[in-house]
């Protein structure tokens, strides 16, 4: 096999069904194109040490314990994450790196996408090894890391059929980029979509984009259409059984977004495709 478009993703791990799903989708990806898989598996430290609350008078002692108790805890756990996904990619003939740290989970995994193609990781994470979530990984990871993000719901699907939302904003130009470039999805069923009251301005738009895909030897449905862009987009993902979203991560912000959260997150919280983003 030539050299691979891309060499190593980060996979984020921590046992839940998000990071189930996004194994395999990085495993699949990965043998694809002979990949390399660095499994990441954060001990969060800062979220155990905040679990404790307010130490009473001559308690001291006892929270210590308990914070050494949880550590050990949770790194026993990590260590068996990490071995499952050992002897997953041995058994597909993946190879993997296998990553321990104790830390913040969005600051680990930030820096590590310093070295890695692109991050696949659940739409929500537990890297506290528990039923609870570690709120505001993925939003950290999008704003502050430095490459593209896959984030998977709890399931996996076959991608077949990829819904590329435009607003004509940096991080969406960015996240075409990246995704024509990793050339990942480039032979899937990929339809252009803009959000646009002005259909003037959302033809010559669209007609841009279409021609910066047929370089990459692609032929796009072209879609355009006015309203809200997050019930838009999610009816059209409804509608046409869409696979994978493909957008800019916190892009132009309106004064409904302001009040109401951003189409990201939106997004990220009510579908249940992967969408692959780009800050």
């Amino acid at each position: 096999m030539g050299n691979p478009d891309y060499a190593k993703i980060l996979l984020g791990l921590d046992g839940s069904t998000y990071a189930q799903a996004a194994k395999e989708y990085a495993c699949e990806i990965a043998q694809r194109q002979d990949a390399t898989i660095t499994g990441v598996a954060i001990i969060d430290l800062p979220g155990i040490q905040s679990t404790g609350g307010p130490v009473p008078l001559g308690g001291a002692h006892y929270e210590v314990q308990r914070e050494e108790t949880l550590l050990a805890e949770t790194q026993d756990k990590a260590k068996v994450i990490l071995n499952e996904f050992a002897q997953t990619c041995e058994s597909r003939n993946i190879k993997a790196i296998l990553h321990a740290d104790t830390g913040s989970p969005f600051s680990e995994i930030v820096e590590e996408s310093k070295f890695h193609d692109f991050t696949v990781i659940g739409k929500k994470s537990f890297f506290g090894y528990t039923d609870h979530e570690t709120f505001g990984t993925l939003e950290k990871i999008l704003k502050n890391g430095l490459a593209p993000v896959l984030a998977v719901p709890d399931s996996v699907r076959k991608i077949e059929k990829v819904l590329v939302a435009y607003d004509n904003s940096v991080p969406a130009a960015k996240a075409v980029h990246m995704f024509l470039l990793l050339g990942i999805w480039n032979n899937c069923d990929i339809t252009l979509l803009t959000v646009n009251d002005n259909t003037d301005a959302a033809d010559m738009l669209l007609s841009n984009l279409e021609q910066f895909f047929q370089g990459y030897s692609i032929q796009p449905n072209l879609v355009k259409a006015s309203g809200i862009p997050d019930e838009i987009i999610k009816s059209y993902i409804s509608e046409n059984n869409i696979d994978l979203l493909v957008m800019g991560a916190y892009g132009r912000m309106s004064v409904r977004e302001f009040f109401l959260g951003s189409v990201t997150q939106h997004l990220i919280q009510d579908t249940e495709i992967p969408l692959f983003l780009y800050h």
